[in-house]
């Protein structure tokens, strides 16, 4: 069962229709903490997109820095239809391809160490841990390769990261400044998950801010622990700031 959290993204991007009746976002940045089950959620976007979404011909993309990296939403979304007898009867499953025969749709894992990705048309792309990612490649290849879909869906998941000078910061800026009111972009959708630039990182009351599954798949005891080595020792601080609180560092 989704999360309350999880609803709400849900709902958000797959729910809000423009005039016409093609969905309002065209791209999303979510950046949430480590243990909050980006990965399963994840999947569930990518078998919407290719198999409930009535797009024929779809092609829907998991990339990551490596193709092992890719596989881990990939593989959710494979044991997700696994489980399911309705989907088992027209998904089809391969190592690295999921697809259904009749609307003639795909999904594979991809990775920028492929030898080519051009030539996509990509109705849906997810790029997993976009702070990691440190050229902007494959986010402008999968970005470009939707122009011929009426209602393409580029998503990306992350949590916060060291590189202030990569893609991953940049759209994160972008959803800043587009949340402050600085610009309209009613096409990009944003969820950020972090505690605050004023807040107490050892104050618990705090930590929900960048684990919305506090209590579900993230233990509170293990964020604990982790605040305990955090404070006496300024390498482990900077790592349960950044992966665990979801506040960006500069090392």
């Amino acid at each position: 069962m989704l999360s309350p959290w999880q609803q709400f993204i849900v709902a958000s991007l797959f729910g809000w229709k423009r005039v016409g009746g093609f969905r309002r976002f065209r791209r999303a940045y979510i950046e949430v903490s480590r243990k909050n089950g980006k990965s399963t959620l994840l999947a569930g976007f990518a078998i919407i997109l290719l198999a409930l979404d009535g797009e024929q011909g779809a092609e829907v993309y998991s990339a990551a820095t490596r193709r092992e990296q890719a596989r881990i939403v990939f593989n959710e979304a494979k044991r997700m239809v696994k489980s399911s007898p309705d989907l088992k009867q027209f998904i089809r499953q391969y190592r690295d391809n999921l697809n259904v025969p009749d609307t003639d749709s795909k999904f594979e894992p991809l990775s920028s160490d492929a030898n080519s990705l051009d030539g996509l048309n990509v109705h849906g792309g997810i790029v997993d841990e976009l702070h990691a990612h440190k050229t902007r490649e494959v986010w402008d290849v999968l970005d470009t390769a939707t122009g011929s879909r009426e209602q393409p869906l580029l998503i990306a998941i992350t949590t916060s990261g060291w590189n202030q000078e990569g893609i991953c910061y940049e759209v994160r800026g972008h959803c800043i400044d587009m949340l402050a009111g600085l610009f309209e972009d009613d096409s990009y959708y944003s969820y950020i998950a972090a505690i605050d630039d004023g807040d107490d990182w050892q104050d618990e009351s705090c930590w929900i801010k960048a684990n919305p599954n506090l209590g579900v798949s993230v233990d509170l005891d293990d964020l604990r622990d982790g605040c305990k080595r955090a404070v006496r020792s300024a390498s482990a601080r900077n790592n349960f700031l950044c992966k665990r609180l979801d506040r960006w560092t500069q090392q």
